[in-house]
């Protein structure tokens, strides 16, 4: 399309100038020129310069055409097309020089147009892969996710079946034992009191079992006690703790806290300098906040790890609030909602 434009510009002059012009030359300078995209041989272009000079030494008229072989030059070769200026020692025609000037300007731009359009097709093709890398580190990171939530519901599981057993099993035991006994008691009144020492000993089991259901179905995670299992497992940094919830936090939620706590104190290990770490669980209404600071100087770098992306996915699920901040140190600051509310 550039090189129609200017062959009409300089066609148009030529006829406008040249009294005796020819419509020969401007049919053959047509051709010339546009048959080397037609061949695109690598010879094509010094081939129609050579063909251009032996026509321009027989006639002067083609001069008028040489700024086409100077943008032909300039989006083939480049910089050689600074040569063709050299034609106008022998031919001078000022008109024709700015024209090839500007074209080998106008083939500069279009060379830098070109490498800015490689170098983002590259940085595309490098985000594309980047991006299908951490898609799937972060499936991996929900897998994970799920062992771990799974692996804690069964250590919770078999935690409650051993508090059954021990509390149960001493009950039954006891109570066997009363009535093996009562075979040999002939006296009614001992009956009468082991039998209600055996009726306490059922109705402790059975409140023991109760209480046992209990904690399967509501605390069967004790998410204070757990925190602090991870801060004491921190070493060497201080650590301060605050822990203010009353309520009683399903299953899920309280997993989901576990993981962020947990995945925050894992990268304040691997990328923090940090001393002091601060930890705050606050419970409101509506919402729980979750609050991990540490006193670090190193700055985070801009793009997120997995370890972040993997936090901002749970609060998705609650549609809560995900905010990381450098002030004195790094923070993590997180909003979830109870009910997955959005506020």
């Amino acid at each position: 399309m550039e090189k129609m434009v200017l062959y009409f510009i300089l066609t148009a002059y030529y006829f406008a100038t040249i009294d005796g012009s020819s419509l020969v030359i401007a049919l053959v300078a047509f051709i010339l020129f546009f048959i080397v995209d037609i061949i695109e041989h690598r010879f094509s272009v010094p081939a129609a310069g050579i063909v251009y000079l032996l026509f321009i030494f027989i006639s002067l008229d083609w001069i008028f055409y040489m700024p086409l072989l100077t943008l032909v030059i300039a989006y083939r070769y480049g910089v050689y097309s600074l040569l063709t200026l050299a034609a106008y020692i022998i031919f001078p025609e000022l008109v024709m020089l700015m024209i090839s000037t500007f074209v080998i300007y106008m083939g500069y731009l279009r060379m830098r147009l070109l490498t800015y359009e490689q170098e983002n097709r590259k940085i595309r093709d490098q985000l594309t892969s980047d991006n299908l890398l951490l898609r799937r580190q972060h499936n991996e990171l929900l897998k994970n996710h799920e062992k771990d939530v799974h692996m804690a519901e069964l250590n919770e599981r078999n935690r409650i079946a051993r508090d059954m057993h021990d509390a149960l099993g001493h009950s039954l035991s006891t109570s066997i034992l009363l009535i093996e006994s009562l075979q040999y008691i002939k006296d009614e009144e001992k009956i009468k009191q082991s039998l209600g020492l055996l009726q306490e000993r059922l109705k402790d089991g059975m409140d023991d079992i109760r209480t046992s259901i209990h904690q399967l179905y509501e605390t069967s995670i004790d998410l204070e006690a757990r925190i602090a299992e991870y801060i004491s497992g921190m070493g060497r940094y201080q650590t301060r703790f605050r822990f203010d919830v009353t309520s009683a936090l399903d299953h899920e939620l309280k997993m989901d806290i576990l993981g962020i706590v947990k995945e925050s104190l894992n990268n304040i290990r691997k990328h923090s300098d940090a001393e002091m770490i601060r930890i705050a669980i606050r419970e409101q209404t509506d919402f729980i906040t979750i609050s991990v600071k540490d006193d670090g100087s190193k700055r985070p770098i801009a793009k997120k790890g997995m370890g972040l992306l993997a936090m901002q996915e749970v609060v998705g699920k609650y549609n809560g609030l995900f905010n990381t901040f450098h002030d004195d140190g790094f923070t993590v600051h997180i909003t979830l909602y109870k009910e997955g509310e959005d506020r």
